[in-house]
């Protein structure tokens, strides 16, 4: 069921702007749509929207497909601009910062529905401390730039970037100024379902969660 946490406001970061990747292919699960995919018997896009929304002052979706269904969670669906369809995050990224123009903007994959529930706040206070473009969480594994913070004023260097052909997010995440945040505590959190085994690891993570 999708929770109303957009209603309650008093730990929410004030002027940032959410955004949930749902607009790939799935390749790797068969082709479905993975943000519509359960996980114990809730869709990754609803877990992510219950996740995400608190933390954040609005909330976009990222789709290229089956668009109806995404609108039926009341938050606006962005789909990629005409020219970069199925483009990868990057193009998902520059449609929500040209929707978010005052705001920066935290990206989650909607098939990594467990990221940490302070997400934002640890990356707004790096954030607040200097003009950084972008803030990217590290897992103590490695970096995770489709759970960071980017500012308004990427959209620039962003578009420069994809004009040129290039699709690699860390490659421009990287690219200029920026700070990585030490995420190595939650490292769990970062967890993305891209096969069946993933989603069999998640609802063991989740069942974990419970008995904590």
């Amino acid at each position: 069921m999708l929770k109303k946490a957009m209603t309650n406001k008093r730990n929410t970061p004030a002027g940032i702007s959410g955004l949930i990747l749902a607009g790939g292919r799935a390749r790797r699960m068969g082709g479905q749509d993975k943000g519509l995919i359960l996980l114990a018997g809730i869709s990754l896009i609803e877990r992510c929207i219950n996740a995400l929304s608190p933390q954040v002052s609005q909330l976009f979706i990222s789709a290229n497909h089956n668009i109806a269904q995404y609108q039926k969670f009341s938050f606006p669906v962005l789909q990629d601009a005409a020219t970069n369809k199925h483009e990868g995050p990057l193009a998902g990224l520059q449609r929500a910062l040209e929707m978010s123009p005052n705001m920066p903007v935290l990206v989650v994959p909607c098939d990594a529905p467990l990221f940490p529930d302070q997400l934002a706040a640890r990356l707004l206070k790096k954030y607040r401390e200097n003009d950084y473009l972008a803030v990217i969480p590290h897992d103590g594994t490695r970096l995770q730039p489709l759970f960071a913070l980017f500012s308004p004023s990427s959209l620039e260097s962003l578009n420069q970037y994809l004009a040129t052909g290039q699709r690699k997010v860390e490659t421009w995440a990287t690219s200029s100024a920026h700070k990585i945040v030490d995420f190595s505590d939650q490292s769990e959190h970062f967890l993305n379902i891209n096969t069946k085994n993933d989603l069999r690891r998640a609802e063991s993570f989740l069942r974990k969660l419970k008995t904590c």
